[in-house]
């Protein structure tokens, strides 16, 4: 199992949490199905927001599978879904908010969760009782324990909805607010959160608004009441909270149900018809925090009324069950019918994961595999490679198909790509065939703005604000189809050099230990670069089992030979020989069907046993064992005080270990040998057997107790351990529990004796506390994972067949185990393409993509004869590339080097916005890296007041990355003579023009800089003419995406065909008395423009492609998006042209020209933070003082930031606005160029 088994005495229970709601469609085409998995899930904010988004798109239907591990996560939320889809008149919206968020109820909401929890407790006796209710068709159930455990959830809930009478039931109301005070002191130390932290919720303007939001999320966390208080004093516990804290759970930080929507629209400046518009703030009789309330209401009500409209379209299912097991439980299903995997339904205890038969058997029509899998609110338990591993083959084989992970960046550590998977990003990415979206397109419609700003503004900030945390969800799509290649050949490697990026991989999760031994002679702190038995994260060593086999079966080689190699290299390596015992022995037991060749080399296996196991006598003997050990109540229950303990640095993390022990002298010291297994079962109970030791149907059986932490009961573990070192060290060993505080700093791992121990253990042979069988409790057969299942897929074909197929493909590493080139083979096959090389006609190689370099026979002459296009899985470089060309052989040969996307931008520079185009008429082109959104929905600015739409300046200046700040401050700086005399317009980067193109039509619609207009024409200006216009009706707030803006807007593409007709000639001679700003283009950024019209159009697209063969969609009649790249050639497809909103925008002649003007959503494109820096920490920090003034405030240099308290520095104002400050005329200079368009004169000269 990939899970390490923590110490947790309760379940967490987060009723807000930092994130903002988020659409789990945003990255599909619109108007197709999708089935949609969530992965720990916690409240319903998420499903609900996506279904609102939906509203007025073309229709689909949405199928959620949704996984928590908490069935009290999943009880509350069926709860709300059959409230919503039941509420009459006589239910407000407001109570339904209520009751699934505070804490405290009016009699009336307590009364509605009694009726409507015994109402559901009566449908859930079976899962046929339950699918056959009037719910049954859009709220489903995966499994029945899951069914079952929410059904007696429901009878608590009914149970402790009685007790609502002030003057009988006040006592019994003690336990519950006992619970609540003890959550308080426990996360006192945790409470001391800033601005940024609730930054995300009132983006883009948290500048204004954080602190406010602030000030609700303390007060939500001591109340437990949100909003306005109501008329009579809240003060019945809500059952929905009652029952989980007065059992096995505890509350965390934060509460406040506020932080899981958009709150900017309630600050933000709204035309009175925009959506999301409340009245006007009245400082006198409205407070800040009821508007804010007022905010999250109003959208909550939005998205349950269309939760209840979609119904019919909608299927939510459910499971309660550890997200891993359900994922390798799913695919195992997929490729074989069963409906168990072998493995475990929740993070402890013996309950067997089985998936209904109806849902699942052969007549079940449950989803497997899926569009989108959103895993992000797992960062904290999973590791991104562990998603990536186990649930990235869950994805679907679609362009659009999309896996969510949370990303955590330090500011300081902005384009630490590499870090994601340990040090090793991009190749194990390109082996697994998964890559960020965002990362080789180094562009994202997302904005990080306000996070930064916030972080830089707090009080406690320092002045490079160096330790901020950026938080992003980092979307990986299949790699092969960001190249646009749907049958890409998949990437071949060598043995060797898997091998060596499994042992790098290896050493950097051995390197990082604790040294359980030296801890116990009296040691306290022991260097990070340690070698010692137990990892920091020991689980992690688990992931090299799951990555060999994945690997190993992407690229048909044969495990055993990784393996051999593999121990090989461990057992020779002098850094690692002294801990692989204690390391192999774990992965021993992870890949059962290797264990052998893994364990063979265990010093213990010298060891003979004098005495022998029963198991000997098997008619089988398995290569691993379970080993089941009972706990004594007195030995587990120091646990507690260690779960308990409060620490004002952190929460105690101590992992739980299995551990099997050699003494041959009953001594510790050296001559005695241990072995460490992780991902164990933990439950409590008793034990009963069933059969003989020495017969093969020999089991146990545990009958275990609900009380759990709570009770007295032992507790009972099991993990598997090697055969053969139980077998060599029977005689002596002792297996038992081992807990290890995992303490850390970010030089040294503090080992605390006291923590670090042996909570109990038995010799192996005591047939009263160690069990030995074939699998652990319950279980019939080994947990299914990577091993199992390579061995049901279709073999592929292997490297040494690979001579017919016609491209090939070979990753070359270096000596550090990473991929720094790719060789691909073109094999030719054609008898004209054979001739030529017999021939020796000339052959040129020219890169025509990021992705792919075409091989092109030429005449003498140059004139191209045949081209065969030779694509990669990645972006590559011809520059230093090597061309080998075998005549005789028939093939060619290009070893071309990947491209440091940090080092050369420039091969990314018009791979901004790439689109798939599908094959299939019924399936529209697929974005890759810009949120699609429902643009009516969206909250519009009002540009009346221009001071309070200037962060809109803020937020769009941060388009431009440090680098690309660098490079337009060059281009700026050139002076007016050679700027004339060079070859392009404004610079030498196609994608820096285009965003200075985006900032001008930012700055110019919202009337921030340089006067105002809404009308737009791009053109290369000579005699070529107005190759494109763009409409802005509106700008708009997009708070789901970090506090964006995006304007809506349209574009005319000027084809030479539409203006020949002569239908627009009245418009555009109209358009010449109107005030339209001209955007002076070239070559490559009107490229890049053509090439991005497509996903700016799709992600907004409110219409059906046609599918009519004689009216058909040309994108899929030509095979290509854009349809064109040929100037004065068509660019969109027809099937948009026409589909605008009424009074989109108010143009004489405007309804001719709208029946060709196609809807668009132009974003701010920010850089990715994972290839570079976004912006620098020390610009941060001015720019929040700018922001903030008051005491954060420090007058700066306008050009260079160079601030007053300077020694040598004296700023001066600009004489024409009297309000910019330089500190020389030469800075003066340098800045005019953009200062000149927001320069006013002063009121000063005015008044004169």
């Amino acid at each position: 199992m990939h899970n390490p088994q923590y110490l947790k005495t309760a379940t967490a229970v987060h009723v807000g949490r930092f994130d903002p709601a988020v659409s789990l469609t945003e990255d599909l085409p619109q108007g197709v199905d999708a089935d949609i998995l969530l992965l720990g899930c916690g409240d319903a904010r998420d499903i609900l927001y996506t279904v609102f988004v939906e509203r007025g798109l073309p229709e689909r239907k949405l199928d959620f599978t949704v996984c928590d591990v908490d069935e009290f996560v999943i009880a509350r939320n069926v709860l709300l879904f059959t409230i919503l889809l039941d509420h009459g008149e006589d239910v407000s919206l407001r109570q339904v908010w209520h009751i699934y968020y505070d804490f405290y109820l009016e009699e009336p909401e307590v009364r509605l969760i009694e009726s409507q929890a015994e109402k559901l407790y009566k449908l859930s006796y079976s899962i046929q009782t339950w699918h056959a209710s009037p719910y049954g068709t859009t709220l489903r159930f995966c499994d029945e324990k899951t069914l079952s455990l929410v059904h007696g959830i429901w009878s608590k809930y009914a149970h402790h909805a009685r007790w609502r009478d002030p003057a009988r039931d006040r006592d019994r109301w003690t336990a519950f607010r006992r619970c609540l005070d003890d959550a308080k002191k426990r996360h006192s130390h945790a409470r001391q959160v800033t601005r940024q932290a609730v930054s995300r919720s009132c983006a883009p303007l948290a500048m204004e608004m954080s602190s406010d939001l602030l000030s609700i999320t303390e007060q939500h966390w001591e109340t437990g009441i949100s909003g306005n208080p109501p008329t009579t004093k809240s003060e019945i516990p809500n059952p929905i909270f009652v029952v989980p804290l007065t059992a096995t759970s505890e509350l965390k930080y934060p509460t406040n149900p506020l932080l899981g929507f958009h709150l900017a629209a309630a600050q933000a400046n709204l035309t009175e018809l925009s959506p999301l518009h409340l009245e006007q703030h009245d400082p006198v009789s409205t407070q800040a925090n009821d508007r804010l309330f007022d905010m999250a209401l109003m959208q909550f009500e939005h998205w349950a009324d269309a939760f209840v409209e979609a119904a019919p379209r909608i299927t939510v299912r459910f499971t309660a069950s550890e997200c891993v097991a359900l994922c390798y439980t799913l695919r195992y299903n997929s490729k074989t019918g069963e409906t168990c995997a072998h493995h475990y339904r929740g993070k402890s205890g013996f309950d067997v994961l089985r998936l209904a038969e109806s849902e699942y058997g052969a007549a079940g029509c449950a989803p497997k595999q899926f569009d989108v899998v959103d895993a992000s609110g797992l960062f904290c338990c999973i590791s991104i490679l562990n998603l990536l591993l186990s649930v990235g083959p869950l994805l679907k084989e679609k362009p659009s198909s999309t896996l969510y992970t949370a990303g955590r960046h330090r500011i300081i550590d902005q384009g630490n790509y590499e870090e994601l998977l340990y040090g090793h990003t991009t190749t194990i990415s390109l082996l697994l065939g998964l890559v960020p979206s965002e990362y080789w397109t180094n562009a994202k419609a997302v904005s990080m703005a306000d996070q930064v700003l916030t972080a830089c503004s707090d009080d406690n900030a320092t002045s490079e604000v160096r330790d901020a945390i950026l938080k992003s969800r980092i979307s990986w799509k299949r790699s092969k189809h960001m190249a646009d290649q749907s049958s890409l050949s998949a990437l071949q490697t060598k043995v060797h050099d898997l091998v060596t990026l499994l042992c790098n991989l290896y050493n950097i999760f051995t390197n990082r230990e604790y040294n359980l031994q030296n801890a116990r002679l009296g040691g306290s702190k022991i260097p990070v670069s340690s070698n010692s038995p137990i990892s920091h994260s020991p689980h992690q060593l688990t992931t090299i089992v799951s990555l060999a086999y994945t690997i190993c079966d992407g690229e048909n080689i044969e495990p055993a030979q990784v393996w051999e190699e593999f121990l090989r290299r461990v057992h020779d390596d002098d850094r690692t020989r002294p801990t692989a015992l204690r390391q192999l022995a774990a992965l021993a037991t992870n890949a059962p069907n290797l264990s052998s060749p893994l364990s063979s080399g265990l010093p213990a296996s010298e060891a003979q046993s004098t005495m022998q196991p029963a198991f000997t006598k098997w008619s089988s003997i398995p290569n691993t064992l379970a080993v089941t050990v009972v706990v004594p109540f007195e030995a587990w229950k120091r646990l507690i005080q260690i779960s308990t303990q409060t620490d004002q640095r952190r929460e105690p993390v101590v992992e739980l270990l299995g551990h099997l022990r050699f003494r041959p002298n009953k001594n510790f010291l050296p001559g005695g040998e241990e072995t460490y297994y992780f991902g164990i079962r933990i439950s409590f109970g008793n034990i009963t057997t069933r059969g003989s030791r020495d017969q093969d149907d020999f089991a146990i059986h545990v009958r275990e107790d609900e009380a759990g932490w709570n009770g007295t009961s032992p507790m009972v573990i099991s993990y598997y351990v090697p055969t053969d070192y139980v077998r060599a060290t029977y005689g002596e060993a002792t297996v038992g529990l081992t807990a290890v505080d995992l303490a850390s700093d970010d030089t040294n791992f503090e080992i605390k004796p006291e923590l670090t121990n042996c909570v109990h253990e038995a010799l192996i042979h005591d047939e009263e506390q160690a069990f030995l069988t074939r699998y652990p409790p319950f279980q019939a057969g080994h947990g299914v994972t990577e091993g199992i299942l390579r061995g049901m897929r279709e073999p592929r074909v292997s490297s040494e067949n690979a001579s017919s197929l016609r491209t090939i493909l070979m990753a070359d590493f270096d000596a550090s185990g990473d991929i720094v080139s790719i060789t691909g083979r073109v094999n030719v096959t054609s008898d004209q393409a054979k001739q030529m090389l017999a021939d020796k006609v000339p052959i040129k190689v020219k890169q025509a993509s990021p992705f792919t370099i075409d091989i092109a026979f030429t005449t003498t002459s140059n004139k191209e004869l045949l081209r065969l296009p030779l694509t990669f899985p990645a972006p590559v470089l011809q520059d230093g590339s090597k061309t080998r060309i075998a005549r005789r052989s028939c093939y060619i040969e290009i070893t071309a080097p990947l491209a440091k996307l940090s080092d050369h931008p420039a091969i990314l520079d018009t791979y901004l916005l790439p689109i798939a185009n599908n094959p299939s008429p019924h399936q529209p082109p697929s974005t890759f890296n810009i949120p699609h959104l429902n643009l009516d929905a969206l909250p519009i600015l009002s540009l009346s007041d221009k001071s309070r739409s200037r962060f809109l300046t803020t937020l769009t200046s941060l388009m431009f990355s440090t680098r690309e700040r660098q490079l337009r401050e060059q281009a700026l700086a050139t002076p007016p003579a050679a700027a004339a005399a060079a070859t392009t317009p404004s610079s030498s980067s196609a994608r820096l023009d285009f965003k200075e193109s985006l900032f001008t039509i930012f700055m110019l619609s919202s009337g921030l800089q340089g006067g105002q207009t809404g009308l737009f024409a791009l053109t290369r200006g000579g005699d070529e003419g107005i190759h494109a216009l763009l409409f802005i009706s509106a700008v708009r707030l997009d708070s789901a995406h970090g506090g964006g803006v995006v304007l809506d807007a349209a574009v005319l593409p000027l084809t030479r065909a539409l203006v020949a007709s002569g239908e627009l000639a009245e418009f555009l001679l109209v358009l010449r008395t109107l005030e339209c700003c001209t955007l002076k283009v070239g070559k490559e950024e009107l490229v890049l423009w053509k090439r991005a019209l497509p996903a700016l159009a799709e992600r907004c697209r409110t219409w059906s492609h046609y599918n009519e063969v004689e009216n058909g969609c040309e994108y899929y009649e030509k095979g290509r998006v854009p349809v064109s790249l040929v100037e004065g050639e068509q660019v969109l497809c027809r099937c948009g042209q026409g589909k605008l909103p009424e009074a989109f925008i108010s143009l004489p002649e405007w309804e001719t020209a709208a029946k060709y003007a196609t809807r668009i959503a132009i974003s701010p494109m920010y850089a990715s933070v994972l290839v570079e820096e976004l912006i620098d920490p020390g610009l941060a920090k001015a720019v929040a003082e700018e922001m903030v003034g008051g005491k954060l405030a420090v007058k700066r240099c306008r050009n260079c930031q160079k601030p007053e308290t300077e020694e040598g520095v004296s700023l001066k104002k600009c004489m024409r606005c009297l309000e910019v400050l330089y500190c020389s005329p030469e800075c003066q200079k340098k800045d005019w160029k953009k200062h000149r368009m927001e320069c006013e004169e002063s009121q000063v000269y005015r008044g004169n």
